[in-house]
């Protein structure tokens, strides 16, 4: 197999490209919440799945590629068990944490949306916050990659942009509970 196609090449691209289609997903169902995307809602919303599922898939294929190897084995139970690994537990527990909390959000979203509620179904999808920063600080502290600087801009400018939309959509909630109450107080 060629250098750019060892499993140790897919393994860390299919990393990356799991971070880019989560990270993605994440950024575009924060645009969706923004009010003044009302009218492209339905867009987004196909474009946030889309990718979640990509991102999805990619960690699979990341965990079977991982299984695989045979520089750094892992064993299932390693992978699929968070702190059992013998190789950086912590930060490999993350990354398993990061997928099931992932798998728990897109199934949640695309199976049992109507059963839970919008309400239990919009607190699970919460969760995707703490997955999306268990995946970073993973891929930050055990990517082989990460100390070089194309992979620390990706992570940097990916942060910024995310703390950002959420920065953002956060203050424009509290404006809008707030409007009511000036309204009120005017009458």
């Amino acid at each position: 197999m060629s250098e750019y196609l060892s499993v140790w090449t897919l393994i860390r691209a299919s990393g990356f490209l799991a971070f880019y289609f989560l990270t993605l997903s994440l950024i575009i169902g924060l645009f969706s919440t923004y009010s003044i995307m009302k009218k492209k809602k339905a867009a987004l919303l196909s474009y946030h799945q889309t990718s979640g599922w990509y991102g999805m898939l990619t960690i699979i294929f990341h965990i079977i590629l991982i299984w695989r190897d045979q520089y750094v084995p892992y064993s299932l139970s390693d992978l699929l068990l968070p702190f059992h690994a013998n190789n950086k537990p912590l930060y490999s527990a993350l990354g398993t944490l990061s997928f099931y909390l992932f798998f728990i959000v897109i199934g949640s979203s695309d199976f049992f949306i109507k059963k839970l509620g919008i309400r239990k179904w919009k607190k699970i999808h919460l969760t995707v916050i703490p997955a999306w920063i268990f995946m970073l600080v993973h891929g930050l502290a055990i990517g082989t990659d990460s100390s070089k600087s194309w992979a620390l801009v990706i992570y940097l400018t990916s942060s910024s942009f995310v703390i950002l939309l959420l920065f953002i959509r956060i203050m424009e909630s509290i404006m809008s509970k707030q409007t009511p109450r000036t309204k009120e107080l005017k009458r």
